[in-house]
C-alpha cells in the first residue's frame, strides 16, 4: 500500500504528463463514498465524495494515467453538503448523494465533460440521502 494525499495537503504527480508537480488543490477532508473509472486515455480516475458541512462538501477525481502514476486532481462538484455516499452508474457516471434535511442526488461526470446536475431521484424540497442505489433491469 502507498499512501497518495493526506487530507488538506497538495498531491504530487507522478506522471511525465503532469504539467506541474503539485495539484493547486488540497486534497479534501472527510472523503467518503468512492468509485474508478476508466479514462480515455488508458488509465483511470478515483472519484470520491467530500462530507464536509455548510456547502463546502463535493466531489472530487484524482487521475492516473495508463501506468498508474498520479496525473492530475480535480474538483467536479462544489457548494455541496454532506456527500455521504454515492455510486457508480452504467452511464460511466458518479452519483453523489448529500446526507442532509434539503439534499439532493448530483449525477457527476467523472471526466468533466458534462456539468454536474441534479438527479430525478428525489423530490425538489430534497432529503437526508446516506446512499445510492439502482436498477437497469427492464422487467418487461
Amino acid at each position: 500500500a502507498k499512501i497518495l494525499a493526506r487530507a488538506g495537503q497538495r498531491m504530487i504527480y507522478t506522471s511525465p504528463e503532469s504539467l506541474t508537480a503539485k495539484s493547486r488543490l488540497r486534497f479534501h477532508t472527510n472523503p467518503d463514498g468512492a468509485a474508478v473509472f476508466e479514462t480515455t486515455n488508458g488509465g483511470w480516475i478515483y472519484m470520491s465524495n467530500a462530507e464536509n458541512m455548510d456547502a463546502a462538501g463535493g466531489v472530487f477525481g484524482v487521475e492516473f494515467d495508463s501506468n498508474g502514476h498520479v496525473r492530475d486532481y480535480v474538483s467536479r462538484l462544489t457548494g455541496t453538503t454532506r456527500n455521504c455516499s454515492g455510486g457508480a452508474t452504467p452511464w460511466k457516471t458518479w452519483v453523489s448523494c448529500e446526507e442532509y434535511g434539503k439534499g439532493q442526488c448530483w449525477q457527476v461526470d467523472p471526466l468533466g465533460l458534462r456539468k454536474p446536475a441534479k438527479t430525478r431521484l428525489v423530490e425538489p424540497a430534497g432529503g437526508n440521502f446516506e446512499s445510492m442505489a439502482y436498477d437497469v433491469s427492464d422487467p418487461r
